[in-house]
């Protein structure tokens, strides 16, 4: 005869069904939580609990898997981790060089991060007219990869590791793996095996998941210069909020063209040889291609012996991630099991599979409330060596005011302006990508701060001078054109006044 268990509770004509929330309830808490698990260290090793929502995780991170068959099973855009996670795909700003003359529109996923961490400055107001104001943070950025003499080295894409942050997470994840395997152990002393197999593969399978998904390493890839490009410095234009770039043109161009990449073990990727091309469908009489559509970028860290197939003529593989495919079925089918095997459990065994749920629902509402952008914008900035010192923030009044301040602090400094050009420094057009109008004033404003970075001395007394509005500034003009020269060249000696005194300090300029 079955063992009797401990104790019963009688509900009388109530009856509790909670088959119909078991797999759906909490999804987007847990896919939110889920997408930060690269971003803390351990995370992967924290996901041993009963977590809800199973069916909206496994078909969310079943589109990771690439190949006919998990596209059958799980249909949806097959994207590149770093994408899938947030990490990628952000546009940034418009990037304007000071040196090659380059303009970049659109930048990546990096320096929207750096512009929106500038935006978050407080910086220091500085004094003068206000009408609409800028605020400009100037970054001088500092060598991220390490130079290797091998020439052999050189020509791969430079890449750096980006080590995981600790925090609370480890603490808070305890509670709910608690709550889980108490509730499974509660529901096996009292002879409930329906609630306590079903509690116990919600949490392997979440285990497993976490384990597997959290594996990938991420990776800061940067962009390899030409051996002859000029100084990186240059500026990230975001309406009212500017971020000047200073430095080598690698370290410019890592945060311009540079991105976050995940890489995962081979394990996890299980590479299929056999499919060449993805979407063919048997009998369809089309041959497959041998094309391999990974993008440069990802193919910077596949394995050399891959890269030797592929030279040798063998048939491209291609990253099918069939590991995350298989956690993702076996949550789909965590959720059937769920669907049929807890209604034939005990209310008691429901009342402790439904706790298990709760206190897992809470710790992934608390996962899903930390701010993902703002951690990447920790790492980015630990991973490129900035902190304080190098990033300074200015809010000046007016937009003229943030153009002559950008300008000179672009300036090659001990360089006559006859050898600008050679350079390719341009200030007419950086002046322009902050202030395109041609009117009579400002033509005549924009001669003379062009005219004061030509004569550009040690004595401010000189150059304020020429700043001020002269007879022949004004011929033709009439009172309202006076009044707004006066103005505009108020706003330019500020400027000038502030980018002398930083630049002495920064020793940019002798004393």
């Amino acid at each position: 005869m079955p063992q009797k268990p401990p104790f019963e509770i009688h509900p009388g004509n109530f009856s509790l069904d909670v088959s119909g929330v078991a797999g759906f309830f909490g999804g987007e808490e847990a896919i939110s939580a889920m997408q930060t698990i690269h971003l803390y260290k351990g995370r992967k090793f924290l996901g041993w609990y009963n977590s809800p929502g199973s069916w909206n995780v496994g078909k969310k991170f079943g589109m990771l898997a690439n190949s006919r068959f998990w596209d059958g099973l799980f249909p949806g855009p097959n994207e590149e981790p770093a994408k899938f996670f947030q990490l990628d795909g952000k546009q940034g700003p418009k990037y304007v060089a000071s040196r090659s003359g380059s303009i970049l529109e659109h930048t990546g996923h990096l320096a929207y991060l750096i512009m929106q961490t500038s935006k978050e400055e407080l910086g220091v107001q500085v004094e003068g007219r206000v009408s609409k104001p800028n605020k400009v943070t100037i970054i001088q950025t500092q060598p991220v990869f390490k130079t290797v003499a091998d020439s052999a080295v050189i020509e791969e894409l430079p890449v750096r590791e980006i080590p995981s942050q600790s925090g609370l997470h480890t603490y808070v994840a305890l509670p709910p793996i608690a709550v889980s395997f108490t509730t499974c152990a509660l529901c096996g002393w009292t002879y409930d095996w329906f609630c306590f197999s079903m509690i116990l593969l919600g949490i392997v399978s979440s285990g497993i998941s976490s384990v597997v998904i959290g594996s990938a390493c991420l990776w800061l890839q940067g962009v390899k210069p030409a051996p002859t490009a000029p100084p990186g410095d240059g500026m990230l234009m975001d309406g009212d909020d500017i971020v000047l770039l200073l430095g080598k043109e690698e370290d410019v161009a890592t945060i311009t063209r540079g991105r976050f990449i995940l890489e995962y073990a081979p394990w996890v990727r299980w590479r299929s040889r056999n499919e060449r091309r993805k979407r063919s469908v048997l009998g369809d009489g089309i041959e497959s291609t041998n094309s391999d559509h990974r993008s440069d970028a990802e193919a910077g860290l596949q394995d050399s012996s891959l890269d030797c197939d592929a030279k040798q003529g063998a048939v491209p593989t291609r990253d099918e991630y069939a590991a995350i495919g298989l956690c993702s079925l076996l949550l789909v089918i965590q959720l059937l099991g769920q669907l049929l095997l807890i209604p034939q459990g005990t209310f008691f065994g429901q009342i402790m599979f439904l706790s298990s749920f709760a206190a897992s629902w809470v710790y992934n509402l608390y996962l899903s409330a930390i701010d993902k952008e703002y951690i990447q914008e920790q790492l980015l900035l630990k991973v490129l060596n900035l902190d304080e010192q190098h990033m300074q923030t200015y809010i000046l009044g007016t937009r003229t005011a943030a153009a002559v301040f950008a300008c000179l602090m672009l300036q090659p400094h001990g360089v006559a302006a006859d050898k600008w050009k050679e350079l390719g420094f341009k200030p007419e057009s950086i002046i322009h990508n902050f202030i395109p109008n041609d009117t009579p004033v400002w033509v005549t404003w924009r001669k003379k701060i062009l005219k004061v970075m030509r004569r550009r001395v040690r004595s401010q007394d000189t150059c304020r001078d020429l700043l001020t509005v002269r007879d022949e500034d004004v011929k033709g003009f009439n009172e309202d054109d006076k009044e707004l020269l006066e103005k505009l060249l108020k706003d330019a000696r500020i400027a000038y006044d502030l980018a002398t005194k930083k630049q002495w300090l920064a020793g940019g300029m002798e004393k």
